[in-house]
């Protein structure tokens, strides 16, 4: 079953986020993953969603964030995590979450989905172009970092 998450997932969220973040290499401390999660099932422009399976827990999730694209002149979405607990990979979980994602950001009048992913994730990369996704042949992403 998969279903918005809400500020009551936030414990069973938490530690498949870390999780996802470790995936990255990236280890912020506990308390502030915590806190980012409290904010972003909070934001009113922030939309997440849970995969669970029958007996319950958590087994994947998808966080997305709203924003406006100027060249499009409507709103879009940025799906900046998904991610499935190694156990439950290979079930179609991931494939489910996109199709719950796509649902809420037309919803939402969204006119576009945007995602990055690591050059190294092929298993993301294959799920998201067997999705409809393609690359982005126009534009180049850069990153200007604020610490």
């Amino acid at each position: 079953m998969i279903r918005r998450l809400t500020p009551a997932d936030l414990d069973s969220l938490t530690p498949l986020f870390a999780a996802y973040l470790d995936f990255y290499g990236v280890r912020p401390p506990p308390a502030a993953q915590r806190a980012f999660l409290a904010a972003r099932l909070q934001a009113d422009d922030s939309s997440a969603f849970g995969a669970f399976d029958e007996s319950g827990p958590l087994t994947g999730f998808a966080l997305c964030h709203s924003t406006h694209n100027s060249l499009r002149l409507a709103p879009a979405w940025i799906l900046h995590d998904l991610f499935v607990s190694p156990d439950h990979r290979r079930q179609g979980i991931a494939r489910q979450l996109l199709a719950t994602v796509h649902a809420a950001a037309r919803t939402a009048g969204a006119g576009e989905i945007i995602l990055s992913t690591a050059h190294t994730n092929t298993a993301g990369r294959s799920l998201y172009e067997g999705a409809g996704y393609r690359l982005d042949e126009v534009f180049r992403t850069y990153v200007f970092d604020l610490r």
